[in-house]
């Protein structure tokens, strides 16, 4: 079996589905496994996420999402910190390996054939001068979604937007499909375009879909 360039999108908190998705995907030794994380937020599964991950962190790659800068950024500043993430922090203190693992991931990979981030980019800048907060939150250039004006030939795989639910174009992929709004947990395969998705188990947090695109179903 060839080996396979494996992406997979927003976790969150969604530790199960995970398991379930990585479970059907059936990886093997020499597949690369990349994430574009948000893999943490509120919920009491997020230490759950980043220790698995940390135990597989031979064959799977990430890059770190708003909501995991968020958390970083507040370190340190316990007034500031909601109860949950307040005890994330206790978790991640009593095993300072996986704390010291997580606080030292990029906010991008760039490989010769895609560039892996969590939300986007400002066309107008080289990569080198964008800022955590940009790559890890930017939705709009000039009013516009910033993939509008997106014209590199580099492939950018990113996700972060769940009210544009998923999409694969010639040059940008996103799959944010809303696991943890009662959607799925997808993961998309580069060799042979394949899209392998675990429905979620419970609705976590709740979204107005009416306000997603139609276009991107």
């Amino acid at each position: 079996m060839k080996k396979r360039t494996i992406f997979i999108w927003d976790i969150h908190w969604c530790y199960k589905e995970l398991k379930l998705l990585i479970k059907k995907l059936e990886i093997k030794e020499g597949d690369r496994v990349f994430f574009t994380w948000d893999y943490i937020n509120k919920w009491p599964d997020s230490f759950k996420v980043i220790k698995y991950f940390y135990k597989n962190r031979e064959q799977f790659s990430w890059v770190l999402g708003n909501h995991d800068k968020s958390f970083l950024d507040k370190v340190g500043q316990w007034d500031d910190l909601s109860k949950k993430h307040s005890k994330l922090l206790a978790k991640m203190q009593k095993h300072p390996k996986i704390f010291d693992f997580f606080r030292k991931l990029p906010y991008y990979i760039e490989e010769d054939n895609f560039l892996l981030l969590h939300a986007g980019l400002n066309p107008k800048k080289s990569l080198k001068k964008h800022t955590k907060s940009e790559i890890s939150s930017i939705r709009i250039v000039n009013k516009e979604p910033w993939y509008n004006f997106y014209k590199w030939d580099k492939k950018v795989i990113y996700g972060h937007w769940a009210m544009q639910w998923v999409h694969i174009g010639k040059n940008v992929i996103w799959l944010d499909s809303g696991c943890c709004y009662w959607g799925y947990l997808s993961a998309y395969v580069l060799e042979t375009w394949e899209l392998i998705q675990q429905w979620s188990l419970d609705q976590y947090e709740k979204i107005d879909y009416t306000h997603i695109n139609p276009a991107f179903f």
